[in-house]
C-alpha cells in the first residue's frame, strides 16, 4: 500500500506545484493588465486614433489595456455601483463634475508625486492643473480640455435670410423663420443628462448669477434668496429657456434631449445653430456635406450681460481599490503626453505644444478667456439639481420664478448633504 500512496503523494505534488506556478504566472499577468473606461464616440477621430495608440502602448510596455466604452452618465454610475462592491476599474475617463464627489468617496489617487515626477508637466498652464486638482492635492491627468462655442451652419442661416444672433435678444427675434424657410430648427437645448447643466451654468452666469459662491469661512453657499440681482437673473435666465420654446426658435423635444441628440441634429443640419464642443469638428468626415459650412462664434447673451463660456477640462482618474495603480499612471501619463494627444486630441488637447490652425482650434482657444467651471464642490446633487430644473421648467409648467427659488434651496441642500455649506 506504500507504495501507490507515495506514487499518489508525489502525484499530487506535482500536481499542486503545477496548479502554484499557474497562479504565480496568472498573478503576473494580472499585474500586467490595465482596466480602463473610456468615454468616446465610437468610429470618430478621437476613438480610432485612441484604440490605435492603445495598441502601441501594449507592445512598448507588454501591458494589456482592457478598453471599456461607456457614456458619461453610464461610467459615473457605474463607478458608484462598482466603487459600493469594491470592484473598480484602474484608470477612467471623467468629468471635472465628478472630482469633488469621488474624492469625497475616497476612491481618487493622489497623482502629486507622480506628477511632479512628470515630463510633461511643464506644458500644461495652472489653470488646467487647477481643474484636475482637489485643493493642493492633482487627482488626475488632463485628456482634454476645451471650451464651449456657438456653432453655425451658414448656408441654413443664409436660406432663411436670417443673421447670425449675438445676444439673447436676438436668438428670439428668429422666432419661427428658420424653420419656415427650411425646415430646419434654429437653435438647439440641452435640457437633460449630463451637458444640460454646464449648458445652464453658462447662461446663469451670462446674467450674473452663479450657482455657488465661496464665503468667508472657505466653504459655499447659494445666494439667490438673499441677493436680488442674482435672484433676478437666475429668473431671466430661465425666462430666457422658456422664450425659445414658447417662439418656436427650439425643438419643443428638445425639452428630453441630451448631448447625443443635440450633437447630431446640429451635424446633421437637423439644427441650425448650436453651442457645444470642439469635438463636433470629427463629424466632418461622415457629414461632410452638412459640416461644410460651419462657422464658430460666441454663445449668444442677453444685452447687457457678460460673455462667458464653459471650460473643460476633462481629467483621467486613477481609482484607489484598482489592481493595478502602476500600470494605469502610466497609461494616464501616456494619454495626457504629446504623442498620444497630437494623434487623438490635436484640436482639444490640455498641452500647450500642441494644436492646430483649424477652426476647431484656434476660433475655439480665442475664447477661452471668457471660460467659467463649477465651483469646486461635490457636484453630483448639484447638477442634478440643475437638470431637474429645467425639467420643472420646461415639462411640469413651473413658473421661472417658481424654478429659480427651488434651485437656489436645493444647491444649498446638496451643499450641507456633502459638509460644503456655509453658515
Amino acid at each position: 500500500m506504500k507504495k501507490p500512496i507515495s506514487k499518489l503523494f508525489a502525484l499530487g505534488l506535482v500536481t499542486s506545484l503545477a496548479l502554484a506556478g499557474c497562479a504565480s504566472g496568472g498573478d503576473k499577468d494580472a499585474s500586467k493588465t490595465i482596466e480602463l473606461w473610456t468615454s468616446w464616440t465610437e468610429g470618430q477621430d478621437t476613438a480610432n486614433a485612441g484604440l490605435e495608440q492603445i495598441k502601441k502602448f501594449e507592445e512598448e510596455t507588454g501591458y494589456t489595456v482592457n478598453q471599456t466604452n461607456l457614456t458619461y452618465d453610464m461610467l459615473h454610475d457605474k463607478i458608484v455601483a462598482s466603487a459600493a462592491g469594491g470592484n473598480l476599474p484602474d484608470l477612467v475617463y471623467g468629468l471635472p463634475e465628478y472630482v469633488g464627489e469621488f474624492q469625497q468617496m475616497g476612491i481618487l489617487t493622489d497623482l502629486t508625486e507622480s506628477w511632479e515626477a512628470w515630463d510633461e508637466k511643464g506644458n500644461i498652464s495652472d489653470a488646467v492643473k487647477a481643474a484636475v486638482s482637489y485643493g493642493d492635492t492633482v487627482v488626475g491627468y488632463p485628456y482634454e480640455a476645451t471650451v464651449r462655442a456657438y456653432l453655425v451652419h451658414d448656408s441654413i442661416m443664409a436660406d432663411a435670410g436670417v443673421s447670425v444672433p449675438a445676444t439673447w435678444e436676438d436668438v428670439l427675434a428668429i422666432g419661427t423663420s428658420v424653420k419656415d424657410a427650411t425646415n430646419v430648427d434654429a437653435y438647439g437645448v440641452a435640457a437633460a443628462g449630463v451637458r444640460s447643466p454646464q449648458e445652464l451654468l453658462v447662461y446663469l452666469a451670462q446674467s450674473g448669477a452663479t450657482i455657488a459662491e465661496q464665503q468667508s469661512d472657505g466653504l459655499y453657499k447659494n445666494t439667490w434668496a438673499e441677493d436680488p440681482e442674482q435672484m433676478q437673473g437666475a429668473v431671466d435666465t430661465f425666462q430666457f429657456y422658456l422664450d425659445m420654446f414658447d417662439a418656436g426658435v427650439v425643438n419643443k423635444n428638445s425639452a428630453s434631449y441630451g448631448w447625443e441628440e443635440t450633437d447630431e441634429n446640429f451635424a446633421s443640419a437637423l439644427t441650425a445653430t448650436y453651442v457645444t464642443g470642439n469635438w463636433l469638428g470629427e463629424r466632418g468626415e461622415d457629414y461632410a456635406d452638412t459640416m461644410s459650412d460651419v462657422s464658430i462664434h460666441p454663445i449668444p447673451a442677453p444685452a447687457g450681460g457678460e460673455p462667458a463660456t464653459y471650460l473643460e477640462t476633462k481629467p483621467l482618474f486613477v481609482l484607489n481599490g484598482g489592481k493595478n495603480p502602476e500600470g494605469a499612471i502610466e497609461l494616464a501619463q501616456a494619454i495626457a503626453g504629446e504623442e498620444w494627444q497630437k494623434a487623438a486630441y490635436a484640436d482639444k488637447s490640455a498641452l500647450e505644444n500642441v494644436s492646430t490652425d483649424s477652426i476647431w482650434s484656434t476660433d475655439f482657444a480665442a475664447l477661452m478667456s471668457t471660460g467659467i467651471t463649477f465651483p469646486p464642490v461635490t457636484l453630483s446633487g448639484i447638477s442634478q439639481n440643475m437638470t431637474d430644473s429645467l425639467g420643472k421648467l420646461l415639462q411640469d409648467g413651473q413658473s421661472p420664478q417658481e424654478v429659480a427659488q427651488w434651485l437656489g434651496e436645493e444647491v444649498n441642500k446638496s451643499l450641507a448633504d456633502s459638509g460644503e455649506l456655509s453658515k
